[in-house]
């Protein structure tokens, strides 16, 4: 199956298609080159919320965030 890569790289966007990625997983990539893959759970005007592969619970600062990259069915 191929899939397409949507890649939200400026704040404004991020901040204007959270609502829509709520609930997908995505590669966050970072101002300091650190990359995550997590299922975000939820965001609000500061931070993006979300689980990585463990369970575990991550909180990012969406000022740090450089990109946000999704894999959708094409």
């Amino acid at each position: 199956m191929a899939s397409k890569q949507i890649r939200l790289n400026t704040q404004s966007i991020i901040r204007e298609k959270l609502p829509e990625i709520s609930g997908k997983y995505a590669n966050i990539v970072m101002q300091s080159g650190e990359v995550f893959f997590i299922k975000i759970s939820g965001a609000d005007n500061d931070f993006l919320e979300g689980s990585d592969m463990r369970l575990s619970q991550i909180k990012l600062h969406l000022a740090d965030i450089t990109e946000i990259i999704l894999d959708i069915p094409a």
